[in-house]
């Protein structure tokens, strides 16, 4: 439920402004730490932010799966934060 709400809320937080480039510099970090463990990194702009949102719901029940510790909300957030921001898409 939390993944849920949280997933709303960081639509909205990206549909009312840009993103600061502290929190994309976060969720790249976080995106680059805890996700290169289990496979090759997509590129940001391979999906659109809806869609994002659905793949990292996907990996937190994927993580819970194989009993791995889930991205916290702080950690999802940040990761939806740079997939989702336009700076991402940037080579």
């Amino acid at each position: 439920m939390k993944t849920c709400a949280l997933l709303l809320l960081s639509a909205a937080t990206l549909s009312t402004g840009p993103v600061q480039a502290g929190e994309t510099d976060a969720g790249r970090d976080v995106f680059t730490r805890r996700c290169v463990g289990c496979h090759q990194l997509p590129e940001p702009d391979a999906l659109t932010p809806a869609q994002w949102a659905t793949v990292l719901q996907t990996m937190q029940k994927r993580m819970r799966q194989f009993g791995m510790t889930e991205l916290n909300e702080a950690e999802f957030a940040a990761v939806l934060a740079y997939l989702s921001a336009p700076a991402a898409h940037a080579p």
